[in-house]
């Protein structure tokens, strides 16, 4: 497998993980919804995480919108929910390949309105393809826009990685 190969699988695997900073932003709302917003996206980056390092391929999707897009370099776009499950079934039947790391930071996070945010954030994580193959490193980039659905959760709308 490439690098470029395993960035791509890396970032479909940990697309919404990081940390919430208490960055700069459009205030829209008060304070109390605000805080209530971020905890649910921290709670959203905390399951991204699990599915991760587990690959599963359901919990995988269900971080992401009926509607949403996701990009990767070199890879054509996945348009919709059930597009990006059937990419996660595919980069998930390696059951050799392992994610051993995965520290994801988020650098900024800004509420654009009420219900959107976008956050961009990078990763280095370790994997290996196969049991006991050699651990390899890698790092990258993501960007993301979140939608806040009607239950108060939020979810991966658009989102594009490097």
């Amino acid at each position: 497998m490439t690098q470029s190969s395993v960035a791509v699988v890396l970032f479909e695997l940990a697309v919404l993980t990081g940390h919430v900073p208490q960055g700069r932003g459009l205030s829209a709302g008060t304070d109390e919804r605000r805080q209530a917003d971020r905890a649910a996206i921290e709670k959203l980056h905390q399951q991204d995480i699990a599915a991760t390092l587990s690959r599963d391929p359901v919990a995988l999707t269900d971080v992401w919108t009926d509607d949403a897009v996701r990009l990767a370099s070199g890879q054509p776009a996945e348009v919709g929910k059930q597009a990006i499950r059937a990419s996660n079934e595919r980069r998930t039947a390696n059951k050799g390949f392992k994610v051993l790391s995965y520290v994801p930071e988020t650098k900024d996070l800004t509420f654009l309105d009420v219900g959107w945010a976008v956050e961009w954030r990078t990763f280095p994580a370790s994997y290996v393809e196969s049991p006991g193959g050699e651990a390899k490193q890698i790092r990258g980039t993501v960007l993301m826009v979140l939608r806040k659905l009607p239950d108060d959760s939020w979810k991966c709308f658009r989102g594009m990685g490097m």
